[in-house]
């Protein structure tokens, strides 16, 4: 870690970090207790609905301390009465909409040390629950990179990026992952939001021949999970089926990293 020539005073690095530009270099902060916290605890000073998005989120800003920052609120709740639903597409297999795998992806990023996912808590507002979500700031989301034919300062850091986020989306089974929820910061770090339909309580992979490279850090931390890990994090939030789904994609992915590496040895498939 390199020295600051400047020294901050304990209270202006609390600020800092509270409005999620504590660095190490140019490295943004989106994740930890004091991002919680003001989440959780600073007053809610507008609410304004954001034209995108089928979610109908509503961007809030907030007040804490003398900090403002904004955040990201979701109330929507919806699930298919009979296992399958109409959305636009096509029919969704055991649909589920909601605010709750926001928080329990915010969970079970912190579980596994993925660091891609903003801070979200459970948040009530005006007597609905819902939650919120630290708004990232960001230089561009991935489908403007593509767009424009922008390419990473590091391309191999950034194929090891897009392989983890690719290993993250399988195991929470994410339907939704698309250009336009992939934030990138000023430092290229991937930033993962909306994962409002997420967590199917699926046992399969559901891209399986995108899994090709495999983070050994990741792998490691999936395979710490065990089921009572994740009731008590993510229970509040999951269904039983749910948190069964993330155990048997775990082992679906673990498998399936060993073959390859059986197939085409270490240097192939894993990564730090």
């Amino acid at each position: 870690m390199k020295r600051q020539r400047t020294v901050l005073t304990l209270t202006a690095a609390c600020t800092l970090m509270l409005v999620g530009w504590a660095r190490v270099g140019r490295q943004q902060v989106i994740q930890g207790p004091e991002l919680e916290h003001f989440l959780k605890d600073a007053t809610i000073v507008t609410m304004k609905a954001i034209s995108t998005g089928v979610t109908h989120p509503h961007k809030a800003t907030m007040e804490l301390d003398g900090v403002t920052h904004a955040g990201i609120f979701k109330t929507i709740d919806e699930k298919a009465v009979i296992g399958s639903t109409q959305v636009e597409g096509g029919v969704e297999a055991e649909f589920q909409d909601s605010w709750r795998t926001e928080v329990a992806a915010y969970e079970l990023d912190k579980l596994i040390g993925l660091g891609m996912v903003p801070t979200t808590v459970e948040r009530t507002y005006q007597g609905t629950r819902g939650s919120m979500q630290f708004w990232v700031d960001s230089i561009m989301d991935e489908a403007k990179r593509q767009k424009d034919k922008i390419q990473p300062p590091d391309p191999s850091a950034w194929e090891d990026q897009v392989s983890t986020m690719r290993l993250w989306d399988s195991l929470i089974y994410n339907v939704d992952r698309n250009e336009g929820n992939v934030l990138i910061s000023a430092d290229w770090h991937l930033i993962a939001i909306d994962h409002s339909r997420t967590f199917r309580p699926f046992s399969q992979l559901k891209d399986p021949k995108l899994l090709t490279r495999f983070s050994r850090a990741r792998l490691a931390a999936i395979r710490a999970l065990t089921e009572p890990i994740l009731k008590a994090r993510l229970d509040k939030y999951l269904t039983p089926f749910q948190i069964q789904g993330i155990l048997k994609r775990r082992d679906a992915i673990v498998a399936l990293a060993a073959k390859l590496v059986a197939q085409k040895g270490e240097a192939a498939v894993l990564y730090q």
